[in-house]
């Protein structure tokens, strides 16, 4: 089984109920319940802000309610977060910089999984869907990293960890 950590992109709106968004951005990744070709996960959480793997708050935003913090792990546990760094939230409060993105695998905001070796699914895709009619991957291979630099400030961007 793999462990695979994600950077889940999430419209502005999703901020209101974040884990509902994600359900349905990761629902087309279920294992055993999606075509082979889109089995990345059997279990996902929320993660990174209380092991230093989320991402850091730019300065002045470390208090505001719409970051995102860990959600229990499979013992109930929640790390305490670390004073500056968080899971998520709207890119505006987000310092990308300061922490490398670029090895992480995104979902993007159109609903490609795209891993940072530039290997990629599109949630549509199945067994059905050939070569020809497969659409492009919009991120480019050690792209990730830029893609998420260029979303737009309100974005939600939410570290997710899955086990597959």
């Amino acid at each position: 089984m793999a462990h695979i950590w994600v950077v889940v992109c999430l419209p502005p709106d999703a901020i209101d109920d974040v884990q509902t968004a994600l359900t349905r951005a990761l629902a087309p990744f279920e294992m055993y319940e999606q075509p082979a070709e889109r089995s990345m996960w059997d279990t996902w959480r929320i993660r990174g802000g209380g092991e230093g793997a989320g991402f850091y708050v730019r300065p002045g935003y470390e208090d505001d309610p719409r970051l995102i913090h860990d959600t229990p792990n499979y013992r109930g546990e929640v790390l305490p977060t670390n004073r500056g760094e968080c899971a998520g939230g709207p890119k505006a409060l987000l310092d990308l910089t300061r922490k490398t993105l670029a090895w992480c695998d995104v979902l993007t905001l159109d609903g490609w999984w795209v891993e940072d070796s530039g290997v990629c699914w599109h949630k549509d895709e199945d067994e059905n869907t050939s070569y020809e009619d497969e659409p492009d991957c919009p991120v480019p291979p050690r792209g990730n990293q830029n893609y998420l630099a260029t979303l737009p400030e309100d974005t939600v961007l939410v570290r997710v960890y899955c086990h597959g």
